[in-house]
């Protein structure tokens, strides 16, 4: 390697840490750490890699939330080199940054001489009980530790009495840590692992069983791995689903939620990876980490972010739960709503629940479309979504969703990646069963909320555990991999489909930049246990199906 090319971009904090980022060929870099010109960490990635190659001292090298930090600078860094975009350049360069940052603090502490440990200890990085290595920094206002499982650095938290240990922030230390229980990251330590016999336990099991010590305090920065997340409205649970995406890459705790968090700031998502807003192809790594520790972090941030979600129980029955879901123009509706007809005639012996979601965002779109008002009233509302989206669609990856304000005035963006978040929410409810199966069915936005469970949980190993899923009018693009989709089902999806949606042809085709709904085309899918079935003769309008139709029986 010619080291004379390479270019020295940042010298950070005291003494000789810096770090040294070189470009490779078209889509590879390197980073070099240096500690005073002997103790080294060489990382060599790829744009859009899964791993990247790592070299250096065992200490170094073997400290997974070190290593997430350094590679998450690389990515940012060969983004921002690479955009044109100024907008984009200035967002990447700002994550970039904090990554270094974070990169340099961190190897300072694994270089600190080492005191005492602290054994069996609950870590709020990677959510394990572990042993904490004691690092002296000498006269600081927060003691200093390193899980020796995840690398993360943490600190007894604050509150009276508690023996968890937070995660030590690098660039707010004058603030008081608290644990993931007492940030109300989680329901608690103990209930990770908890699993669920009853769908009628679900809300035991988020509920919190400490007190909200960070809201007493009224911080408002999410401290997640030494990084400063703000998040619009908690709209995506950053955190949670940062994690979610790293956990893939074989890291974990908060050496994963950098690197997530990584990804979800840009690199590999801007490239072409999971798309804006966190699109139904998100639920494909999602996936992996329902079920277990991550998981229930994962759907306590979704489910608490949006107060209007519960499963309310409509019909004891016997055999498999059907759950149903509603989309706009019909969230004020409660109970059975205009579910009973379908429902009875198909599964008439069965209990029933009902998941109600978002109910602010279905309200803002609903208002938005308008409804009665006709074909130019519908039209004249997707121009105001699409005007609205224009913003959005030049800025790949979600990055956008931290950037743009647009968003959060947006209802049809804030609805549809409402929806992705409360099925990857039921998808972690539905993942704690040893067993069960269950019946899916949603309409509308509401069967954008059923696939992306179903999605979810058709990435999870094992037998599948979903008998069926019914998709109508579901406002969803067509995909070109169903394959998740097509795992998370003993018999089969049927999607119904209606050409003669105005909803979905007008609106969606106009907020979606011309791309069709299945529920106005079809899935058009190969995978056997995908079908579509057309109902355009009898469904002429979005709310047709629940009087029109009959659902399809199993595949014999």
């Amino acid at each position: 390697m010619d080291w004379a090319n390479w270019l020295v971009i940042r010298k950070m904090g005291a003494g000789m840490w810096e770090i040294r980022y070189s470009p490779v060929g078209h889509d590879a870099f390197t980073c070099h750490l240096t500690a005073s010109g002997q103790r080294t960490l060489l990382l060599t990635g790829k744009r859009g890699g899964d791993q990247p190659d790592i070299e250096g001292e065992s200490d170094f090298a073997t400290n997974k939330s070190l290593v997430s930090s350094l590679w998450a600078y690389g990515f940012n860094e060969i983004e921002s080199r690479r955009t044109r975009d100024p907008q984009q350049k200035k967002m990447y360069t700002a994550q970039s940054k904090t990554n270094a940052r974070r990169t340099i603090a961190t190897a300072k502490l694994i270089a600190a001489p080492a005191g005492g440990v602290l054994s069996a200890k609950w870590c709020s990085a990677c959510l394990g009980k572990t042993s904490h290595s004691q690092r002296r920094l000498g006269a600081t206002k927060t003691p200093a530790y390193l899980c020796e499982s995840c690398g993360v650095a943490t600190c007894p938290c604050t509150v009276p009495r508690c023996d968890n240990m937070a995660i030590r922030a690098f660039t707010l230390s004058s603030v008081a840590p608290y644990c993931a229980e007492h940030r109300h990251d989680i329901p608690a330590f103990s209930k990770l692992e908890e699993r669920l016999e009853s769908l009628d336990q679900y809300s035991q099991w988020l509920a919190f069983e400490k007190r909200n010590a960070a809201r007493a305090t009224k911080l408002t920065l999410g401290v997640v791995g030494g990084t400063v997340i703000v998040a619009p409205l908690a709209l995506l649970a950053a955190p949670a689903l940062g994690g979610a995406l790293g956990a893939m890459t074989g890291l974990s705790g908060a050496a994963a939620t950098s690197h997530g968090l990584a990804l979800l700031g840009g690199g590999a998502i801007a490239s072409g990876g999971l798309g804006m807003a966190g699109g139904i192809g998100v639920v494909t790594v999602a996936g992996a980490a329902l079920g277990g520790s991550m998981g229930a972090g994962l759907t306590s941030s979704y489910v608490s972010s949006d107060k209007s979600f519960k499963i309310e129980l409509l019909r004891a029955g016997i055999g498999t739960p059907v759950l149903v879901a509603n989309g706009f123009l019909t969230e004020g509706a409660s109970g059975w709503a205009e579910w009973d007809k379908l429902i009875d005639e198909r599964y008439p012996d069965a209990p029933v629940y009902r998941v109600y979601w978002g109910a602010k965002e279905l309200k803002d779109i609903g208002g938005l479309l308008m409804l009665g008002g006709g074909k130019q009233a519908l039209l004249q509302a997707a121009k105001v979504v699409a005007k609205r989206s224009s913003k959005l669609a030049r800025i790949p990856g979600l990055t956008a969703v931290f950037a743009a304000a647009d968003i959060v005035t947006n209802p049809w963006t804030v609805a549809k990646m409402r929806a992705n978040m409360t099925g990857i929410a039921l998808a972690g409810i539905l993942a704690r069963f040893d067993e069960a199966q269950f019946v899916l069915v949603g309409h509308s936005l509401g069967g954008r909320v059923m696939a992306t469970a179903a999605e979810t949980l058709g990435t999870m190993p094992g037998k599948p555990r979903l008998e069926a899923v019914h998709l109508l009018g579901a406002a969803i693009a067509a995909s070109k991999d169903w394959r998740p989709l097509n795992h998370s089902v003993a018999d089969r999806v049927v999607n119904y489909y209606s050409k003669n949606d105005p909803v979905l042809n007008y609106v969606y085709r106009t907020a979606e930049a011309g791309r069709h709904a299945i529920g106005a085309s079809g899935m058009n899918a190969r995978p056997k246990n995908l079908v579509d079935r057309n109902v355009s003769r009898t469904v002429a309008g979005h709310h047709d199906y629940f009087s029109n139709m009959k659902l399809t029986p199993e595949a014999s």
